[in-house]
């Protein structure tokens, strides 16, 4: 049998060494594409962190927006009364005199 074998490694020894290149290019292949396949699911971890980040601060900035805008609001109302009191406080010193 190992005559046999023999035999056949000698008469095809081209063909083996073809198919053996062919299955370790392969594994190669496989084993890089798999470091890729890791190190692009991290980027894409790393890159929705940042998204959600961003999330986070766009509504942190919609959140200043509104109270300025409440803020600004209750301004006007403010300012509006103060006239109206400073209107008040001129007629009745306009009437004491």
């Amino acid at each position: 049998m190992t005559k046999n074998f023999k035999e056949f490694v000698t008469n095809n020894f081209r063909s083996l060494i073809v198919i053996l290149s062919f299955i370790v290019t392969m594994y190669v292949q496989h084993i890089n594409n798999t470091a890729h396949i890791l190190a692009l699911e991290e980027k894409c971890t790393k890159l929705e962190v940042k998204i959600q980040d961003q999330y986070e601060r766009i509504d942190a900035i919609k959140l200043d927006k509104a109270v300025f805008e409440v803020t600004m609001t209750q301004f006007t109302s403010i300012q509006t009364d103060l006239r109206e009191m400073r209107n008040d406080i001129k007629e009745l010193l306009k009437t004491k005199r």
